[in-house]
């Protein structure tokens, strides 16, 4: 076809097709045959069939199902279509079939926030109340700014609900001024909330789901946001004003993702770097695997990086897979977690998670020590050897042609790794893990001080996103799903600092009998809340202030306990339609990653999470106590 004909026919195609592209409607597409035009209607409903339900139809695969892919929202699903992990099976594709099987899925993503919504007095101090996931730079999950205590944390009343437009996964927790909430959501907007009543100040649009956390930090005089999306873009945002201060993609691979929350101390910014090549690699025909997790120091000031820290060696070919794909190794070992300074020995720590393809590294499932000055190792304790998997594993035929010759047990270490000092002088750091267990390590040499096993673990199981520390007393969450836990052992365990011994555990239980409309979760398209959770372990990390602390359970409950002997202070369904501060369809569903923020008197309950069958939900639920 001669040039020119291509142009025209192409800007033709093009008016049609925004003519004809409605929601309800079939695309439009000219195809040319012969030198003669025909028409051809492709059905976005048969594209999903083709391409996206073999896994998201398949209930033996841990991929999020229809009903809550329709929760996720335009710009999630987008983005995990074009650039996310999702891209690869899709290539066939055009990007109008792109586009309208996302229109498809997110087919009630029209909300939007309205200018009623918005403060009267705009006005926001940045005095830190809450600065990121870690709540302080050892990530001790220890809340020292409130008045919440055992006496009164029972008066928690609820005083008033976000909904989050667009979205069903609330994965990220937000950073705290005195008078202000900043939320970043996977609808790409970081809202700007007053802490009073809910209006917004501001409302910034990344454009791209934002993954990591907020970290509400000032430099040079200035209160900054920094947040990362799931291509590992670091964005800093003007605290006061809303307005995009610098971005700049820091993704190591076309594979890299942003997870863990950015750490900032004197003028440096510790950026962790994850991956999702871990599902790329369920494609037989991918060339699995080339990409690593690390960490990268930037100085602020020059906006430049200073050193980076990975952790594997670069991948090389090693052997083709059963249908023929050139295999990559060593790769993975991605930091999924928010890495923990340690300023007296000038080094900080991170975790990793497992090998993406054979062979398997040492530094994979281990807790590592990375100078702060250099970017080098001072040493790697592994918690489990020989943890090789991406999500290939375990499907049938030729779909798992690229599971690893170890084949998992995929134990990451999800969770943070903790500072911390015993009260005879030692320090300590502490990590728990997907398998079930909880290590201590001298900080000064990577040698094993402790270790204990709470339960068995699994994928989904064990330890999954981080413990909180309050005086000598470590608090560890534990998911354990059945469905792929032997002998599961969900509940909330409290173990002694000095030594793992327990002190008191809390037994998660699901309180109610399951039945087959349970597991219906779809009715004319739409997500529907099973009345008994089939999850209710605790996966979201925990979170404390004074001699109370907060988990939030898989069933959607938020729990209050007794620091010191684990009674049930508190606690709160979330799993319910809501009525919106500012008129947004709202309802709560499992409370998972990012856990309950803590401030003042008040508490703040992320509520939704619609990944691995869960029950998705939009809310952001702030409570406050009597002062």
């Amino acid at each position: 076809m001669k040039s020119k004909h291509r142009t025209t026919i192409l800007t033709t195609i093009n008016v049609l097709n925004r003519v004809i592209s409605t929601r309800s409607t079939l695309i439009l597409f000219v195809l040319f045959a012969s030198g003669a035009m025909s028409v051809v209607y492709a059905d976005p409903e048969a594209d999903y069939q083709t391409y996206c339900s073999i896994c998201h139809d398949n209930p033996d695969i841990q991929t999020p199902d229809r009903a809550n892919l329709e929760s996720m929202g335009r710009t999630r699903l987008a983005f995990s279509l074009t650039d996310g992990k999702m891209a690869p099976y899709v290539t066939a594709l055009t990007t109008q079939q792109i586009n309208d099987l996302v229109i498809l899925l997110a087919k009630n993503d029209d909300q939007d926030v309205d200018e009623s919504g918005f403060c009267s007095n705009r006005d926001v101090s940045t005095e830190v109340a809450l600065s990121h996931w870690g709540f302080d730079n050892h990530n001790t999950r220890h809340q020292r700014l409130s008045s919440i205590t055992s006496q009164n944390v029972s008066q928690l009343e609820l005083k008033w609900v976000f909904g989050v437009p667009n979205t069903g996964e609330m994965r990220s927790l937000p950073a705290l001024s005195t008078d202000t909430i900043f939320l970043p959501t996977r609808n790409g907007k970081l809202y700007a909330l007053s802490r009073d009543n809910g209006c917004l100040k501001w409302v910034w649009d990344a454009g791209t789901p934002l993954r990591s956390s907020a970290n509400l930090f000032n430099f040079e005089d200035r209160g900054l946001i920094a947040v990362t999306n799931d291509a590992t873009t670091l964005f800093l945002v003007d605290a006061k004003t809303g307005e995009l201060v610098w971005s700049a993609n820091k993704a190591l691979f076309p594979m890299s993702s942003g997870t863990g929350s950015p750490v900032v101390n004197a003028g440096a910014l510790y950026l962790p770097i994850s991956s999702f090549e871990i599902a790329v690699a369920m494609r037989p025909t991918y060339e699995c695997c080339r990409s690593h997790g690390g960490v990268r120091r930037i100085e602020l000031s020059q906006r430049r990086d200073l050193w980076i820290a990975r952790t594997t060696q670069t991948a090389q070919k090693t052997k083709k897979n059963k249908v023929g794909t050139q295999m990559w190794g060593p790769s993975g070992a991605p930091v999924w977690t928010t890495p923990a300074l340690d300023l007296k020995r000038n080094q900080l720590y991170i975790g990793t998670g497992e090998n993406t393809s054979s062979p398997a590294t040492h530094t994979s499932d281990a807790i590592i020590a990375i100078d702060l000055d250099t970017g080098e190792r001072n040493w790697v304790y592994q918690g489990v050897a020989d943890d090789a998997f991406n999500m290939a594993c375990g499907l049938p035929g030729n779909r798992n042609a690229n599971c690893p010759d170890e084949e998992g047990p995929d134990f990451d270490f999800g969770a943070s790794p903790i500072l911390v000092e015993v009260n005879d002088g030692r320090e300590l750091v502490v990590a728990g893990q997907k398998s079930g267990d909880v290590w201590a390590i001298d900080p000064d040499n990577g040698e094993l001080v402790w270790h204990r096993k709470l339960s068995n673990g699994s994928v989904l199981g064990g330890v999954h996103w981080g413990l909180a520390i309050v005086d000598q007393t470590v608090y560890v969450p534990i998911a354990d799903p059945e469905h792929v836990t032997r002998r599961p052992r969900p509940g909330l365990y409290a173990i002694d600092l000095k030594d793992g011994e327990v002190k008191w555990r809390y037994r998660a239980e699901r309180g109610c009998e399951l039945s087959p409309s349970d597991f219906q979760q779809r009715q004319g398209g739409e997500y529907t809340y099973p009345s008994c959770s089939y999850f209710y372990g605790f996966s979201a990390a925990a979170s404390a202030t004074n001699d109370v602390v907060f988990a939030g359970a898989l069933d959607g409950k938020a729990f209050a306990f007794h620091a010191d002997t684990g009674e049930v202070l508190w606690q709160y369904d979330t799993k319910r339609p809501f009525e919106s501060i500012n008129n947004q369809d709202a309802h709560g569903g499992a409370i998972d990653n990012p856990g309950i923020a803590i401030a003042g008197n008040q508490v703040m309950v992320s509520s939704g999470y619609s990944l691995f069958g869960q029950m998705p939900g939009n809310v952001l639920l702030v409570f406050e106590a009597p002062n």
